[in-house]
């Protein structure tokens, strides 16, 4: 039986920001793939995104955030660095490639482990991090 890959299939990564995703995905896949997926090398990696697309709330803020969420467990809520890398740590996934065209669009492709696998929403949040639009999403 053949696997089926599933894809994320994104669009609007800029020139100057493709290398970078590009580099994160990279560090991402060989690492969990390798035992050695480590928070400070990836924030490394990231530079000013973990500041600039990840929230980093006080407790009071995070206090607000869990109530609105609590009252509606539907609202997207921002993620902060910590729990984002905790969540891409313990996905299910095996990050086999990305792709991005000159255009900006592209997709990463992946293999999922178990079904249904946690770990796709920080997937797609990577892409967003670096300024992207996801299109598509085949995962369960």
């Amino acid at each position: 039986m053949a696997i089926q890959m599933s894809e994320i299939k994104f669009k609007e990564i800029k020139n100057s920001e493709g290398s970078l995703l590009r580099a994160a995905f990279e560090y991402i896949a060989q690492s969990k793939s390798d035992g050695s997926f480590d928070e400070a090398k990836l924030r490394e990696i990231m530079g000013d995104k973990v500041n600039s697309h990840f929230v980093n709330p006080t407790k009071e803020e995070a206090d607000e955030m869990l109530a609105k969420w609590k009252s509606n467990p539907n609202i997207e809520l921002p993620w902060d660095f910590g729990s984002w890398f905790d969540a891409l740590e313990s996905a299910e996934l095996e990050f086999k490639s990305i792709e991005i065209d000159a255009d900006g669009s592209g997709q990463i492709v992946f293999e999922q482990l178990a079904w249904p696998s946690g770990g796709i929403d920080a997937t797609t949040e990577l892409v967003k991090a670096f300024g992207g639009v996801v299109i598509s999403n085949n995962a369960i």
